[in-house]
């Protein structure tokens, strides 16, 4: 009886125990708010070129600011139709709206909805008929709606009315192109477009060109296959040429027969003729997704494999725990028990696609802790999850005991991620007083992560005049406006102390930058910022001053009758010309370096490059410590379930006259001097347009020959003036004049190719205007005796550069 008490106790017990072990089971599963990242939804867009797919789009969750999204070039011929193909993956598409606006986005042209798509294959497909009347060669913005199940996506492309542009067959050629490199045998037929140089033997994938040999061209001893295929984008598109770019994944297998993904970007600049295509530039870059199956740890170090050499890194104090990011992934590594955790990644594992393998996003690390938790920002395009198709900046935490990451804000942004960065790539800064940092719009905000609100703590920054130290905890910037105009303020971002620091009586300052944390600048003398005739200066600083945010002084640097100019900045040297002065500014006599002064690096991480005879030069994270576990264990940190809570910051971008370098299949620079910008595009093969998305000036769209009619040319250029300020106020609302000087003749006749009449110096007094030519002389207009004349192109050239090659042009204002 005993045992059988004893018996039924026990198995109460263990029944007990089990309902209790099974509810907490359940309630874990119920309350765990730990998941992998959503499945990316929004399908794709591309423009059907005669059968041939381009310009492939990806939706946006919200709409975006015209002037701020430039992702492709869509031209349109005289029959104003347009072709568009859908890939919807699972998603079901009720309806696609269009609506043409002006470039900078202030008016609607023309909309449109259209409810019932066709089929084709697996695609949705429409056409449209564009009613307005578009200006021929300049942009407008597209933006195309679709009507999901899952919500409106929006998309865009700037449309271009232009003719004889031979856009089909630009495409057709990339898209051979790259898949004939996959092949040595077709490959064979693509020497003919090379401009080889045999002289280089080692290979870099991640710095292909035009000038590699047919072995590099042609993958060498990868042998890669095609893993995800690519879609030919236009970024540029003109009668005389067009630039495209095309990205793509292919795979080959290592030494142990294990896959490696290496995502591949391709630039190509072409003209089309009669006869063939013409090859005028192209670039390739390779790099390879880090993952699993590729890791390589050795005595040496962590194998990163191909890429650049920029890796952005950090190591916390007790050199336990290294992060780092990979093509937009954000991996740790422990070389003491030899964990990896993927804690960030819009990659599928499978069945993925290029929706969450697209790379337009960038991760900056703020901070590692000792126990292995990593605070970082990331900024751009978000591929999947709950923000998917939003472009803006995320705020994360990854705890590692847990394994998850955690958003800890989210500021969406209507501009395009290559535009985002210009700003986010400056500074976004984490401080551990959890306040994040940014300059945005030329505002530097602080924003308090924990209750998600945001303050303005300085407004009329410029981004020429601000600079971030090396870890970011510290900024400066020449203060522009008030009573302070012309001082230098600095920040700490941990303790929001700030310093000032004023030029003496007859001195200003210039801002030069940080070496580490240290601050460094300029101190100008009165009488030596030099400037020409024409208002043009060049300044030469007297002496140079490093200190610490204490303000002691690191350094101060002087010889004496020499001057400081042509600065180049790094974290540990500063490099410059010494000049002396002339009346016509400063010549260089010699160049000089200052070393940063702080004590020796204490890092235990360091980049070296590696040469391998299959995959060519590789990039290892050397470390000084041995790792001890060379075996790895991976771990994939999951996402923190979140709400839908999110700042809203005023991103409306200034208005101000702003010129944009598009070169190499993305925007390039932003000025706001015209002639340092159409320098920058002469020099990279690209274009410049202004704020209000017109062109100012393209390499290699100039007609052989032009000359214009005088009745046409404005009064106020007719004049001859070399006054910018007297000349706009005379042009009034014709448009708005750019000053070119600096620029050489060759290039500013593009502006009289594009019916813009140039003003010329050609004395100390005399200046003409430049309203023709052709390939042997220039037609110049003579204010003085009211008379046109041609005159030798080799002896114009000679004329305008003796007068210090000043030019005057202007752009027309749009006709809305």
């Amino acid at each position: 009886m005993i045992k059988f008490l004893r018996r039924a106790v026990i198995l109460l017990f263990v029944f007990v125990l089990g309902v209790a072990g099974s509810s907490f089971l359940l309630n874990s599963e119920t309350t765990d708010d730990r998941s992998d990242m959503n499945d990316p939804v929004f399908p794709e867009v591309m423009v059907d070129f005669d059968g041939n797919y381009a310009n492939r789009m990806y939706g946006y969750a919200q709409p975006m600011q015209s002037d701020f999204t430039r992702d492709s070039v869509t031209p349109i011929d005289t029959s104003k139709e347009l072709s568009f193909v859908i890939n919807a993956y699972d998603t079901k598409v009720k309806s696609l709206s269009y609506e043409i606006r002006t470039s900078d986005g202030s008016k609607v042209l023309e909309n449109r909805k259209i409810k019932s798509l066709d089929k084709q294959d697996s695609y949705l497909t429409t056409t449209i008929k564009l009613s307005s009347d578009l200006l021929m060669n300049q942009e407008y913005s597209l933006q195309l709606s679709l009507e999901t199940n899952k919500g409106t996506a929006y998309y865009y492309t700037r449309v271009v009315s232009r003719s004889n542009v031979n856009a089909a067959q630009y495409v057709k050629f990339v898209a051979s192109f790259y898949e004939k490199c996959l092949d040595k045998a077709s490959a064979e037929d693509l020497t003919a477009y090379l401009e080889s140089d045999t002289s280089s033997t080692s290979t870099n994938y991640t710095d292909i060109n035009i000038n590699s040999t047919f072995a590099q061209i042609s993958w060498g001893n990868l042998n890669p296959q095609i893993y995800r295929k690519g879609i030919p984008v236009v970024k540029d598109i003109n009668e005389t040429t067009a630039s495209l770019s095309v990205e793509y994944q292919i795979a080959a297998l290592d030494e142990d027969g294990n896959q490696e993904i290496y995502d591949v970007t391709e630039f190509y600049r072409m003209r089309y003729t009669e006869t063939r295509i013409m090859l005028l530039d192209f670039k390739r870059s390779a790099s390879q997704v880090f993952e699993e199956s590729s890791i390589s740890i050795s005595d040496k170090g962590l194998l990163l494999g191909v890429r650049d050499k920029n890796v952005e890194y950090m190591m916390n104090e007790k050199a336990g725990v290294l992060a780092f990011v990979q093509e937009g992934d954000l991996w740790s590594y422990s070389p003491d028990d030899g964990k990896f955790s993927r804690i960030f990644s819009f990659r599928k594992e499978t069945d993925g696609d290029f929706r969450d393998s697209r790379y337009q996003h960038n991760i900056k690390i703020i901070r590692v802790e000792d126990n292995g938790d990593v605070d970082f920002v990331l900024y751009g395009y978000m591929n999947r999850g709950v923000r998917e198709g939003y472009c803006g900046v995320c705020v994360y935490h990854y705890s590692n005991d847990q394994n998850v990451v955690e958003e800890k804000v989210f500021i969406p942004s209507t501009e395009s991620y290559e535009f985002l960065k210009e700003d986010l790539g400056t500074l976004s800064y984490v401080s551990t007083e959890n306040a994040l940092y940014l300059l945005f719009a030329n505002k530097l905000y602080k924003i308090n992560i924990s209750d998600g609100t945001s303050e303005v703590l300085e407004e009329g920054i410029k981004k020429d005049d601000f600079a971030v130290s090396d870890t970011g905890a510290h900024a400066a910037w020449i203060i522009q406006e008030g009573e302070s105009a012309g001082n230098i303020k600095e920040i700490d971002f941990e303790t929001l102390e700030t310093r000032s620091l004023a030029p003496s009586s007859g001195q200003s300052l210039v801002l030069n930058g940080f070496m580490n944390e240290d601050l460094v600048y300029g101190i100008v003398v009165d009488g030596d910022v030099i400037a020409d005739d024409n208002g043009h200066e060049t300044t030469g600083i007297h002496t140079v001053r490093i200190e610490g945010f204490d303000g002691t002084l690191k350094k101060e640097y002087h010889q004496d009758g020499l001057y400081v100019t042509d600065i180049t900045m790094g974290n540990t040297m500063m490099e410059f010309q010494l000049s002396k002065k002339t009346k016509k500014g400063y010549k260089a006599v010699s160049k000089d370096n200052i070393l940063n002064n702080s004590k020796a690096s204490t890092n235990t991480v360091s980049v070296e490059l590696v040469t391998n005879s299959r995959t060519g030069t590789q990039i290892r994270l050397a470390l000084t410590e041995t790792p001890e576990i060379q075996e790895p264990l991976v771990v994939y940190a999951k996402m923190k379930n979140i709400g839908d809570d999110r700042i809203i910051l005023d991103t409306q971008i200034p208005e101000e006259d702003i010129y944009y370098v598009y070169a190499k299949g993305g925007l390039d620079s932003t000025f706001t001097d015209p002639a340092l910008a159409l320098q920058r595009a002469d020099d990279q093969t690209g274009v410049v347009l202004n704020r209000a998305q017109q062109y100012v000036w393209e390499r290699g769209n100039k007609k052989t020959k032009l000359t214009l009619n005088l009745e046409d040319v404005p009064e106020a250029m007719k004049s001859a003036s070399l006054d910018v300020t007297a000349l706009q106020e005379a042009l009034g609302d014709e448009g708005t004049i750019i000053d070119l000087s600096g620029c050489t003749l060759d290039s500013v006749l593009y502006e009289v190719s594009a019916q813009r009449p140039v003003i010329a110096k050609t004395g100390d007094n005399t200046s003409v205007v430049i309203i023709g030519y052709d390939e042997y002389n220039t037609y110049l207009y003579d204010p003085q005796k009211g008379e046109t004349y041609p005159y030798g192109m080799n002896d114009s050239t000679e004329l305008f550069e003796k007068a210090g090659n000043i030019f005057i042009s202007y752009v027309e204002k749009l006709k809305l």
